[in-house]
Parts: C-alpha cells; sequence; structure tokens
C-alpha cells in the first residue's frame, strides 16, 4: 500500500513538473513571437488623436521605416484618444513632426508611423504635447471615389461635357472622320509632290535650287545696299542726301501752305473781277 501512495506521488510530480515546463515553453515562444524584450528599456510616447480608425493594443509602431515598438494602450479623454506607446529607442520630435495612423495592408489592420521632422529644425520641449494626424479610412475613399467615378460615367452615357457630347453626337463622329480623311488626303498629295509644299518636299529638288538662288542673290543685293551701292544704298548711306529731301520736304510744306492761306483771297479776287 505505501508503495502504491509513492507510485502515485511521483506521477503527479513527474506531470507538474511537465506542465510547469510547458508553462515556460509557452511563455518564451509568446515573447519570441509577440518580439517582446522585458528586460529592455522602453520609452513611451503619449500621442492626442481625434479618432484612430480602430488601432488597437499590440500593433506596430514605426520610426524611420523600422519597428521600434507597439501601441501600448487607447482610451478616451476629453473627446479625444490618448494612445500610449512603448518605444525601443528614443524619438526625438522636432517641429514639422507628423504621427499617422495607416492600413498595415489591405486585408486590414493598422499601424502608427512617426516622422520626427526635419533634422534641421527646432526639437520639441519634453512637456510639448504629441498630435497625430486624422486617419485616411482607404475604405471611405475608395468608396468616394466609386461614387465619382459612378457620376462621371454617368455624365458621359448622358452626354454631358465635351466627351459627352463626342460619345453621343454623331455629327462630331461624323466631323471627326472627314477631318481624318482630308488629313489623309493632304498627306499623299505631300507624298506625291502635288502643291507647293509637296514640291518642296519632293525628291525633286529643282525648287528648292530656284528658291536657294533666290534668297542668294536677295543677300547679295541687300548686302550691295549696305555697302552703299546703287541709288537706294546711296539713300541709305549718304546723310547728304538725307538732309537734302528732308530740306526739300520742308520746302514744299511751306509752298503748301502758303496755297492755302492765299487761296481764299485769289477765289475772292476772281469772282468780283469776273461780275464786271
Amino acid at each position: 500500500m505505501p508503495d502504491k501512495h509513492k507510485n502515485d506521488l511521483s506521477i503527479e510530480i513527474i506531470v507538474g513538473l511537465f506542465t510547469f515546463i510547458v508553462l515556460i515553453a509557452l511563455g518564451v515562444f509568446t515573447i519570441v513571437l509577440s518580439r517582446q524584450n522585458f528586460l529592455q528599456k522602453k520609452y513611451p510616447v503619449r500621442v492626442v488623436f481625434e479618432e484612430i480608425s480602430g488601432l488597437r493594443e499590440g500593433d506596430h509602431v514605426f520610426l524611420r521605416g523600422t519597428q521600434v515598438g507597439v501601441v501600448k494602450s487607447t482610451h478616451l479623454e476629453n473627446n479625444h484618444v490618448i494612445v500610449q506607446t512603448d518605444l525601443e529607442v528614443p524619438a526625438q520630435f522636432r517641429e514639422g513632426y507628423k504621427v499617422e495612423i495607416v492600413a498595415s495592408s489591405m486585408l486590414g489592420g493598422k499601424l502608427m508611423k512617426i516622422y520626427e521632422g526635419p533634422l534641421d529644425a527646432p526639437p520639441l520641449s519634453p512637456n510639448e504635447t504629441i498630435l497625430g494626424l486624422q486617419p485616411i479610412d482607404i475604405l471611405e475613399e475608395l468608396a468616394v471615389a466609386v461614387i465619382e467615378f459612378r457620376t462621371a460615367t454617368e455624365g458621359l452615357t448622358s452626354g454631358k461635357g465635351t466627351l459627352g457630347k463626342l460619345l453621343q453626337d454623331s455629327s462630331a463622329y461624323d466631323e471627326m472622320v472627314g477631318t481624318m480623311e482630308n488629313l489623309n488626303r493632304v498627306s499623299q498629295r505631300l507624298v506625291k509632290g502635288e502643291g507647293t509644299l509637296g514640291k518642296l518636299l519632293a525628291e525633286d529638288d529643282q525648287l528648292y535650287r530656284d528658291l536657294q538662288g533666290t534668297m542668294a542673290s536677295i543677300r547679295e543685293v541687300t548686302g550691295k545696299m549696305a555697302d552703299g551701292e546703287g541709288t537706294v544704298g546711296k539713300l541709305l548711306q549718304d546723310d547728304e542726301i538725307y538732309l537734302e529731301t528732308q530740306e526739300l520736304l520742308a520746302e514744299l510744306r511751306a509752298a503748301i501752305d502758303d496755297m492755302r492761306e492765299t487761296s481764299p483771297v485769289t477765289t475772292f479776287s476772281t469772282v468780283l473781277f469776273g461780275a464786271f
């Protein structure tokens, strides 16, 4: 009988030890899988949000694209949501910082991203309240985009707007087809060398050579004019001829003015003596 009692006691001890070992193993695996090191120093960061869009305790926190901690807790306080995080490294917040909640994947889940601010920006005081940005709901944004797309397609099908009219008005399509046919005919004429532009583009460059010769002649004439050769060239280069022309014009203008002044007297004399 005592031997049986000893055997039962030994079995209970073995079962207890096995259970204890299993519990320790589960604890180790839990720590490893959750990537938590309870002996590592933590740097708490308190962030105030208007709304956290489903962020939960245990969600990851990223800094400079690296996971540096988790969300420790979330609670409501004075119509705001307070998110308390534990970071593995200290965050140096500067002016222009940004803390936002984003989707961790298309399947759901959230994470927090911290941008400390430009490196050359002044640092925030230790007592400064860190404010988070309003989260963007991907599903809501997608729903809005779908609604806007549906509105645009309905406008097209009803013939609203320029594109809608083009899709609904057959005359616009006919005019476009006619325009394309005209362009096709013009391009074919150009290829065949028809018309002035077609001749310029044709393989026979006679017209091009003629134009080149004409331009050379014009350059030669303008060059002689610039050198003062010929009548026009002398007129352009000789200041004396210009001055004489100006004097001649002035004398002609004075003569015309004298004629205008004496014209009434001459007319009166002619009428008076013509009566006798």
